[in-house]
């Protein structure tokens, strides 16, 4: 999302404004691990971290944020001193907590949380002590065959991979059969980064820039339904990297002239 805004910023919407220049505007990074993007490995991290700075975005690592107000951030980079970020606009992008359905069946069935609200399923993904229930995504974690609960992680992978297991068991039931445990099968890491800027892990095999950001495209228009939907996404990002445009300016809010005399009321 950084390397997206500093995009906007510094090509889409350098020509829009009259009084001010948007490439002038700072962009922070805020990561309270060590590194970005942690589910890669280290040296893919330092690479997209590479990509970021070339984009113009300011990488602030091992720091946490402890204070949101309208005029900026509080962080904390472990010493004990408060730093202060000023910014009139602020995206979180950290953890969320689970929908507040997972609360509620663990609450009703008395199954297992965490600290996010999760809510702890058996190796079928059904409920304890309820197997005529499934839940699935990211508001469960599931129990290994260790006993220990596995945080898969919050993606579209993992959800897709769960609704067809739980539709298997579904009709494995039905014709009296047994259905081994779920097991998600992890096919890779795509990360896109900005323009011909992207990171993936597959399977071990680990590439960055150009080919990356390419295996990204095609892993992406593969997944999408139907073969008119993926030529006409493909003919809409092609036009968008071709022009450097956005298909869209919003104005959300109008802003009231300070001082602007209020209409008087007849009588």
């Amino acid at each position: 999302m950084a390397g997206q805004i500093a995009e906007l910023a510094r090509d889409t919407l350098r020509r829009d404004f009259r009084a001010i220049d948007p490439r002038m505007a700072r962009i922070l990074l805020v990561e309270a691990a060590d590194r970005v993007l942690t589910s890669f490995p280290p040296s893919l991290s330092a690479r997209a971290e590479r990509s970021l700075q070339r984009l113009g975005v300011t990488v602030l690592t091992g720091r946490t944020v402890v204070g949101v107000d309208g005029n900026g951030v509080t962080l904390d980079d472990g010493s004990g001193e408060a730093e202060r970020m000023s910014s009139r606009t602020v995206v979180w992008a950290a953890g969320v907590t689970a929908s507040s359905l997972a609360s509620r069946l663990g609450e009703l069935t008395g199954a297992e949380r965490d600290s996010a609200g999760r809510v702890t399923v058996e190796r079928d993904l059904t409920l304890p002590g309820h197997p005529e229930v499934f839940a699935l995504g990211d508001m469960v974690r599931v129990r290994g065959a260790d006993g220990v609960s596995v945080v898969l992680p919050g993606v579209a992978p993992v959800a897709m991979q769960q609704g067809r297991y739980a539709a298997k068991v579904v009709r494995a039931r039905l014709r009296d059969r047994e259905t081994p445990p779920f097991r998600y099968r992890d096919k890779g890491n795509l990360a896109t980064i900005g323009r011909l800027a992207a990171v993936a892990d597959i399977k071990g095999l680990r590439l960055s820039g150009l080919i990356a950001w390419t295996t990204w495209l095609v892993v992406h228009l593969w997944y999408l339904i139907g073969f008119q939907n993926r030529i006409l996404v493909l003919i809409r990002w092609s036009f968008s990297f071709a022009t450097h445009g956005r298909g869209a300016r919003l104005i959300t809010e109008a802003v009231a002239e300070t001082g602007a005399r209020q209409p008087q009321s007849s009588r």
